[in-house]
């Protein structure tokens, strides 16, 4: 069965197809799961809202031991043993959330997948793994909105800079909603030495969205994706 054709979705159904990776710029201390709590945490609210989540995880298993998911399929399966997309897709206690791992398969190699599978949900969420490859780069300007992780500790935050700046050097566009993790009590200055630094050598800084312990964290970031991603769609 094709990647797109999913049978379970009503043909009157128009999903709003929004493809949002959660990329983590390094992975000291808590940080090191930060994109698994946050993808986690974003596709669970999402679903709660009745919209459809698609949560794919690109952690070599991380996100849907995270989540209690138990899996025997991935989309290594579909690709390489000739597996139907639908073995892959596990569907939670709640109907509107559904979860795949990437298994065996690279992330540059399934990106034409989740790009296809984007088509078929109101949301796809990548657990990207830690780094800065071409791949990631290649899932940044396929998204819709990216959200980048970074740890407030120290100076922890040139982490983050390094990789907008190589990230900005294969996708000028390349404009994440920054959260940050790790002390609550030096996430705002964390957040503008990374805001000032940007400006000053690559140019206008992506928005920073918050901490990740902030209350009501879910709600600000799914409606701020919702806002730009509607804005791009028009401009």
């Amino acid at each position: 069965m094709a990647l797109d054709t999913l049978p379970h979705l009503s043909p009157a159904y128009q999903p709003a197809g929004r493809l949002i990776p959660i990329f983590t710029a390094s992975d000291e201390g808590e940080n090191a799961q930060a994109s698994i709590k946050l993808t986690l945490s974003l596709a669970k609210s999402a679903a709660a809202r009745g919209e459809t989540v698609l949560m794919l995880d690109a952690q070599d298993g991380a996100l849907m031991t995270a989540a209690g998911i138990i899996y025997n399929k991935t989309l290594g399966d579909v690709l390489y043993r000739g597996a139907d997309i639908t073995d892959v897709l596990y569907i939670t206690s709640n109907e509107h959330f559904t979860a795949c791992a990437c298994g065996d398969a690279q992330m540059d190699v399934v990106l034409g997948s989740m790009a296809a599978l984007s088509l078929s949900y109101d949301w796809v969420f990548v657990a990207a793994p830690v780094g800065c490859t071409p791949a990631h780069t290649r899932l940044a300007q396929a998204s819709d909105v990216s959200v980048m992780t970074y740890s407030a500790a120290s100076d922890h935050f040139m982490r983050a800079y390094w990789m907008m700046e190589a990230m900005r050097t294969r996708a000028p566009k390349f404009d994440p909603l920054v959260l940050s993790t790790g002390p609550q009590d030096l996430a705002v200055e964390s957040a503008l030495l990374l805001s000032d630094t940007i400006r000053q050598f690559l140019g206008a800084p992506p928005p920073y969205g918050g901490h990740l312990t902030d209350p009501n964290l879910n709600t600000r970031i799914l409606d701020k994706i919702s806002e730009v991603a509607a804005q791009i769609a028009v401009a």
